[in-house]
């Protein structure tokens, strides 16, 4: 009986413990089914299925920065830039790829650093949160008892969230956030991204949790006529494919 009402206690106490995590580091892998967003099967024959990345979402209170971890020098499956012809560079740059994403959810402000054109850009917004609904369904991701949430993007695409409320801030990877806890997985489209939380730190480096400053200032709406300048329209899931001809 003592074993067994220490146990209890124990188990209470941890978490006691995990609901006050209110600062840390979130390590998110994201992946993408690189051949689902092809249709010439011809490059799908030149590049990889599977293109991974990771990001590290740092929180403190009511303030994230999310980024893009450093990179190792091993050469870049996805540019295959040997030899002549056709030069297949595939990007799928998202927020936190040229700079940091911040949000104070505090003023519901927003700033991302990108970079077009070699020229850099904070762009500002209001934080925009999905209108998720919530299920009743479990998952444990890193220890942590996650809920599910899904939702449907703006461009329809169908997203799959998995939340747990150990972790005390309603941020996630990407633009995802809004939730009653910390988003540890993302599934978008059924596989086609997933973002997959792989690590958690308890503490934040306050160092990292500042606004961005570098580069002009411009909304999002602007931004995004720029790009239409200088990218070309996206599909209809926002997805730019590029072939530069060496």
């Amino acid at each position: 009986m003592k074993k067994y009402v220490l146990l209890t206690y124990g188990l209470v106490c941890a978490a006691g413990i995990y609901a006050q995590t209110k600062q840390g580091t979130i390590v998110y892998e994201r992946k993408i089914d690189v051949h689902r967003h092809m249709q010439d099967e011809q490059m799908k024959a030149m590049v990889p299925q599977f293109q991974t990345a990771n990001y590290d979402l740092v929180f403190k209170d009511s303030i994230t920065v999310y980024k893009a971890a450093p990179k190792d020098d091993a050469p870049d499956p996805f540019d295959n830039g040997g030899g002549g012809g056709a030069h297949i560079v595939m990007r799928f740059n998202g927020p936190g790829d040229d700079g940091v994403l911040y949000k104070n959810f505090g003023s519901n402000q927003q700033l991302q650093e990108s970079t077009l054109d070699d020229k850099k850009y904070i762009v500002t917004d209001s934080i925009k949160q999905p209108q998720w609904k919530l299920a009743d369904e479990t998952q444990t991701i890193l220890n942590h008892v996650c809920k599910k949430a899904t939702t449907t993007t703006e461009r329809g695409s169908n997203v799959v969230a998995w939340y747990t409320e150990d972790i005390q801030v309603p941020a996630g990877p990407d633009r995802f956030c809004g939730l009653p806890g910390a988003i540890l997985k993302i599934d978008i489209d059924s596989g086609s991204v997933v973002f997959t939380a792989t690590d958690i730190q308890p503490k934040a480096d306050t160092k990292d949790l500042k606004a961005p400053t570098s580069g002009k200032l411009i909304t999002q709406a602007d931004f995004q006529k720029k790009m239409d300048e200088v990218l070309g329209p996206a599909d209809s899931k926002g997805k730019r494919i590029i072939t530069k001809q060496n």
